[in-house]
């Protein structure tokens, strides 16, 4: 397509961004027209014009259908949804009182904080008179805090029931009867390792996690211990980063959710001795009868910072 001197932005509509955001979500055409409750011609319609207008391809398609986004394609997806994103905040900042007050929030220490830091920055930019206090901390400090009332919300790991019955290890807390708790994420746990890591494992297993308190760790430790396992801490750091790096040199074996595992990692599950692990919930704790953090919470989980962790 020829060049044009200089594009225009004002051509390009909110229609035309929600139409290539649907489609590159789904990467089907019915699905994302379906989402948006418009006709397939008018998101494909829509879509062209976007492109021509950017001069373009951003969806690699093959005889009608998608077959992935193009690079230009994953260029715009998050600038195109970080716009939407901000659009909705601010129509929603309008459709309710701004949120005035002190919000002391925790989370864990233990899991990348980019999408919850990002969602918590643009609440406060909404609302002036917010002020947000994170701390953050492993899950098991983290519910204590929130036990002893000395924070208001937190975000913290747990190990999900499995599939054998076996309740979660320590019961349930007090204040999950009386349903103060959300589900925002659930994925499986691995054992990781990296392709210079000696094997077969012989004697004990050498253990590359978190400091206890960790979900991850005692979800690890639990399932040794009922396999009768030996193991060791051939590494142990509260810095993400350090225990992913640990596991990328070759210095043991590493317990990870599916989306932190890095290129270099191997999953081990069901490829050797080691026992299978459960999956780790992501989960929000907060007091429903409190009106802030009720219009906090809904907030969060509308940005789109926070759309990878929401499940509802």
């Amino acid at each position: 397509m020829p060049r044009s001197p200089q594009l225009d932005d004002r051509r390009i509509t909110l229609e035309q961004l929600r139409a290539f955001v649907a489609v590159a979500g789904e990467l089907d055409f019915q699905r994302a027209s379906s989402q948006l409750r418009r006709s397939q011609s008018a998101l494909t319609q829509s879509l062209q014009k976007l492109e021509d207008i950017l001069e373009c391809r951003l969806i690699a398609r093959r005889r009608g259908q998608v077959e992935d986004l193009t690079e230009n394609g994953k260029r715009l997806l998050p600038l195109a949804e970080e716009i939407l994103s901000r659009l909705s905040a601010a129509v929603e900042s309008f459709r309710q009182p701004a949120l005035r007050g002190r919000i002391r929030l925790g989370v864990p220490d233990d899991f990348p904080l980019g999408n919850i830091a990002g969602a918590v920055r643009r609440c406060m930019e909404a609302n002036p008179a917010l002020r947000v206090e994170v701390t953050s901390a492993l899950s098991s400090a983290l519910q204590d805090l929130y036990r002893n009332q000395n924070i208001d919300m937190i975000i913290y790991k747990r190990i999900g029931d499995d599939n054998t019955g076996t309740p979660r290890p320590g019961g349930i807390n007090e204040w999950q009867n009386n349903r103060d708790t959300s589900l925002l994420h659930r994925q499986p746990l691995h054992w990781a390792c990296a392709a210079a890591f000696a094997s077969p494992i012989k004697g004990e297993i050498p253990l590359i996690t978190f400091p206890d308190g960790c979900a991850y760790r005692a979800a690890a430790i639990r399932a040794l211990k009922q396999q009768g396992l030996g193991y060791f801490n051939a590494y142990r750091s509260a810095s993400y980063q350090n225990i992913r790096a640990a596991i990328s040199n070759g210095l043991g074996i590493g317990i990870l959710p599916q989306s932190a595992l890095n290129d270099d990692h191997i999953s081990l599950n069901g490829q050797t001795m080691l026992p299978a692990l459960p999956d780790i919930e992501l989960v929000m704790a907060y007091q429903r009868q409190n009106t802030l953090l009720c219009q906090f919470r809904q907030q969060l989980l509308r940005n789109i910072d926070f759309a990878a962790l929401k499940t509802e």
